[in-house]
């Protein structure tokens, strides 16, 4: 097979030091498995032969931050050696962020890759039973990683009821951008009902999503700032012709992609895995071979994804951007793997809107800051200037 595997999501443990109550990942618990240095070894010989060149390793978790930096330094010396230009990333809730143990390791091999999350509605996140607790704590790290040059994204899950707070996320960012001492990214996703969450059905309605993202977009190309806002940002580039391959814009993250789980238990992604499905477990890469892996059963009809795609999804006017969405997504909300992207509706009202702001000139300074030229754009994807 050739090297295709893009970016390979691990989870060395489950093991956190915190109590998202929505989250997939359980609470601190006494004897959470941990992987050890051999395992990742052993996991790794698996794996980068069919990791792209440049391929990622993202560790994710639980809390990866608590495998400690031993572990980290140890595993990108095997890969590195292996692969010189592989890339590390992390997703950590940075609450054991202490500059002088982790800034060495995250600024070297993670090249400043950290990404976080926080919820400003201060309800879910608890630190040892307070959500005060862990809204101080976070905080606290957040300056310390600032102050240490990383520019972290900041996720955030919202629902009906929280989504008004995304601007607020916004403007906290846009006011240390304007301080210019250096201001994180943020991230505005959709709570979905999977974890803890499973059953829950729609927290988040499509319109209204797509009516906050389209207010955020307003700002973002008004004051253009440094920072980005996903998933704005992605969508922008995807339409003006860059970032061809990237989740969840992609009918073909099948077989480019593979979460891992702490049993070795492999999916297609780590979205995959919290739905606690067997049926779409690719099977233990302890037990089997990567090819063996991507051939089966779970796996193949994943890859399907990039031909089974509903039928009013090829004659949209935004299908070669948005490609039919999620198909996790559209599993969660019983479509199935081929079904629809439950927030059709919201891609279809950023896209529209995004498109006119290229057509109309309103994004030029956007465009710009991506390299781009404006009028090449317009040229290049029909979207030319309005009479």
């Amino acid at each position: 097979m050739a090297q295709g595997i893009g970016t390979a999501i691990l989870k060395p443990t489950k093991f956190c030091n915190a109590d998202c109550l929505y989250c997939a990942a359980p609470p601190e618990v006494n004897g959470a498995p941990k992987w050890s240095i051999d395992e990742f070894k052993m996991l790794f010989d698996k794996l980068h032969p069919y990791l792209s060149p440049r391929g990622m390793l993202l560790w994710h978790g639980g809390e990866p931050m608590l495998m400690g930096t031993d572990f980290y330094w140890q595993a990108w010396e095997y890969a590195h050696a292996i692969m010189p230009e592989l890339r590390f990333s992390m997703q950590s809730n940075i609450l054991s962020y202490d500059g002088r143990r982790w800034r060495e390791l995250l600024s070297g091999p993670f090249t400043y890759s950290v990404s976080t999350s926080f919820d400003p509605d201060e309800k879910y996140r608890e630190y040892k039973g307070s959500t005060a607790r862990y809204t101080q704590i976070f905080n606290k790290r957040l300056e310390a990683m600032l102050a240490d040059g990383f520019r972290p994204k900041i996720i955030g899950t919202y629902t009906e009821e929280t989504i008004p707070l995304a601007m607020t996320m916004y403007e906290r960012a846009l006011e240390l951008d304007k301080q210019g001492n250096g201001a994180f990214s943020i991230r505005i996703n959709y709570r979905y009902p999977a974890g803890r969450d499973i059953g829950q059905g729609e927290m988040l309605q499509p319109r209204t999503y797509g009516r906050h993202l389209i207010e955020l977009y307003n700002r973002w190309i008004s004051d253009a700032p440094s920072f980005v806002v996903t998933p704005l940002d992605e969508m922008f580039k995807k339409a003006i012709g860059l970032e061809a391959m990237r989740c969840p814009w992609t009918k073909s993250c099948g077989g480019h992609f593979l979460g891992i789980e702490p049993n070795f238990d492999v999916y297609n992604c780590s979205e995959f895995a919290d739905l606690g499905e067997d049926q779409y477990s690719f099977g233990n890469i302890k037990e089997m071979s990567v090819p063996e892996l991507l051939a089966s059963r779970a796996s193949r009809a994943a890859q399907r994804r990039r031909v089974d795609v509903p039928d009013d999804c090829r004659t949209c006017r935004h299908f070669d951007e948005c490609e039919g969405g999620c198909m996790r997504d559209a599993v969660l909300y019983g479509k199935g793997l081929g079904g629809k992207f439950h927030y059709c509706a919201s891609w279809m009202m950023v896209f529209d809107r995004i498109k006119a702001s290229i057509r109309t000139g309103e994004a030029d300074v956007a465009i710009r800051k991506y390299g781009q030229d404006p009028d090449a754009v317009r040229r290049s994807t029909g979207l030319r200037l309005a009479a």
